[in-house]
């Protein structure tokens, strides 16, 4: 009777290394995400801040131009629109999720995530 002579099978000290190797390869995935998710949103909100910025410019455009209104937020203190403001009627709805403040007539256009 032949014992132990012909096994097969990972020894346990063979499993983990596997596991480290395993363990850092998903260190080294999570922490590329994280970078990722940094860049879109990044992305997203100089998108949207492009878009915010077109309609002040088009609001100030057609309706200063042709109906002779004042330029949006034309007084000195800063204008602030977010998610839960009416915005500008047919040239901005609303914003997604990030709060928008400029100066008189749309300038220095920036960007809040928080809106504080």
């Amino acid at each position: 009777m032949r014992m132990f002579s012909n096994r097969k099978g990972f020894t346990l000290i063979e499993l983990l290394i596997v596991l480290a190797i395993l363990g850092i390869l998903v260190g080294i995935v999570a922490m590329s995400v994280g970078g990722l998710t940094t860049r879109a949103k990044s992305t997203g909100m100089d998108a949207e801040k492009e878009i915010v910025q077109t309609a002040i410019d088009t609001y100030n455009t057609q309706d200063v131009a042709v109906d002779g209104a004042s330029a949006l937020s034309a007084q000195s203190s800063w204008t602030k629109v977010g998610p839960n403001t009416s915005g500008f009627g047919t040239y901005l709805k609303r914003t997604s999720k990030y709060y928008y403040q400029w100066a008189a007539g749309g300038a220095n256009l920036q960007v809040d995530e928080d809106g504080a």
